[in-house]
């Protein structure tokens, strides 16, 4: 049976392409506007040295090769999904507790606002001087994306109000799922806030961006609590691994939401000065590297991130492993830079500012070498799945 959870893969691809932006965002200047332009890159490939040349010629293949991946699954996706639904199964999947894993659509769908964004961004010569019309339309997208997790999560809610399905205490963190959903179209409502210059859009924009984040706290803590209570006393099965680290990029987008949020009201707004993010950015990457020490404490019971390595673990839960690099990448990125240099702990292309550029790189690279071994079991296995259609078309 197709599992929705295969939308993680275009969530992945996204998430990485973010991964080699951010390495533009904080490495080339861009005056005038709070993230990389077309301009800004090519001033800097025009002016710069051969390094910051070959870092440009690397970020720019690696937002748009992961881009072009991320819409690729994301099609893919929508076809499976859409004949899933056709299917006897699906009435059964929308009966139990499986549910939760539609969510995993929207999720992917407002990582594709935001890739979009990035690309149009790079590659589309003076978009900045046209932008502010574009936020509004952003903020319809992300607002529609919401509605539509809202929906999903309230047939899941109703029947399990109803006493149909149980939503308790579960063997894994998969009904934490919609909280990570809720949380990415935050992420995406809170941009406008950190970039325009108009009030009224970044009022709307930090209420409707408010709405998604508190919603997806309140999710995320109480499912955690009532799996976690059930866990520690039942054991997790192996195929439920994955689920152990998904507050990784909920922390990250979360941060990124309220950092959003701040810079608004403090430059655009003029309520506040300008928070100091070093203090935080330490608790959010503290808080990542617990929960991915606990989980992996749990996963080398089953030698499971062995197996990953090696290819071994198939089927749709385990791409919930990629956005977990995806988020400690990003968050360092941000520690570095918007926590260690801004605080002037680090002097910016210093040697320590080098050295510790190092980590997110790595992160980064591991990620993506598990993501294109997972990527290749996905075709392999549609490609098995075909054949097996076929057999029985014949």
């Amino acid at each position: 049976m197709y599992s929705p959870l295969y939308f993680l893969a275009a969530l992945g691809a996204g998430g990485l392409s973010v991964s080699f932006f951010l390495m533009l965002m904080f490495w080339i200047p861009h005056p005038g506007q709070p993230i990389p332009v077309f301009e800004d890159w090519v001033l800097a490939f025009q002016s710069g040295s051969v390094g910051t040349q070959i870092a440009i010629i690397v970020a720019l293949t690696g937002v748009a090769f992961f881009v072009f991946n991320h819409i690729r699954l994301l099609v893919i996706n929508y076809r499976l999904l859409g004949e899933f639904k056709k299917t006897s199964e699906y009435q059964e999947f929308v009966k139990s507790p499986l549910q939760t894993q539609e969510l995993a659509a929207p999720l992917a769908t407002a990582m594709t606002v935001n890739t979009g964004f990035i690309v149009g961004a790079l590659f589309v010569p003076h978009l900045w001087s046209v932008v502010e019309y574009l936020f509004p339309l952003a903020m319809i997208a992300f607002l529609a994306i919401g509605v539509w997790s809202i929906r999903l999560y309230a047939r899941l809610y109703s029947h399990a109000m109803s006493g149909h399905i149980n939503i308790g205490g579960t063997p894994s963190f998969a009904q934490v799922l919609p909280a990570f959903t809720f949380a990415m179209v935050s992420v995406g409502l809170a941009a406008p806030a950190a970039m325009s210059h108009t009030p009224w859009v970044v009022g709307v924009s930090l209420a409707f961006s408010t709405f998604f984040a508190v919603a997806a706290i309140i999710i995320a803590v109480l499912k955690t609590a009532m799996a976690l209570s059930h866990m520690l006393t039942k054991g997790v099965e192996e195929s439920a691994l994955p689920t152990l680290w998904i507050w990784v990029p909920i922390l990250t987008v979360l941060a990124i939401t309220f950092m959003r949020q701040d810079h608004g009201v403090s430059h655009t707004l003029e309520l506040g000065v300008a928070g100091q993010w070093l203090t935080p950015l330490l608790i959010v990457v503290s808080a990542q590297v617990f929960v991915l020490l606990l989980g992996a404490f749990a996963m080398h019971n089953h030698q499971y991130l062995q197996k990953v390595w090696r290819g071994d673990v198939k089927g749709a839960p385990v791409f919930a492993l990629i956005c977990p690099g995806v988020a400690l990448s990003v968050s360092l990125h941000f520690l570095i830079n918007k926590g260690f240099v801004a605080a002037g702990l680090v002097s910016k292309f210093g040697i320590a500012y080098s050295v510790l550029n190092v980590l997110p790189l790595v992160v980064m690279i591991v990620t993506i070498i598990v993501f294109m071994r997972l990527t290749r079991n996905f075709a392999q296995e549609r490609a098995s799945l075909a054949l097996h259609e076929h057999a029985l078309g014949s």
